[in-house]
């Protein structure tokens, strides 16, 4: 066996184990980044459909404000009306 020979073999095998472990860290690392990304568009994507969700109620909201004030409206002038004709109807009884 040649001494020379077998401490240039451990060399590489020890280069070889090292350059491996490099590219483990980049991996690990794209990885952790593509992770980031996705999670990021994913935030924007759930703030985006919250403010159209939003959106949609105050919308809702406005336009069941405007049919509600017309109908309680009526309301009161059926109850005056009413109460116009229950007194109408109890003054002639008596």
């Amino acid at each position: 066996m040649n001494i020379g020979n077998i401490q240039e073999f451990k060399e590489s095998q020890l280069g070889k184990v090292e350059r491996r472990k490099q590219q483990d860290k980049q991996i690990k690392k794209g990885i952790y980044q593509m992770q980031m990304l996705i999670d990021c568009q994913n935030m924007e994507t759930l703030d985006k459909e919250s403010e159209k969700s939003k959106e949609r109620t105050e919308i809702s909201r406005s336009e069941g404000k405007k049919t509600e004030t017309p109908k309680q409206e009526q309301k009161k002038t059926d109850i005056h009306t009413e109460m116009k004709k229950m007194m109408s109807v109890t003054k002639q009884q008596l």
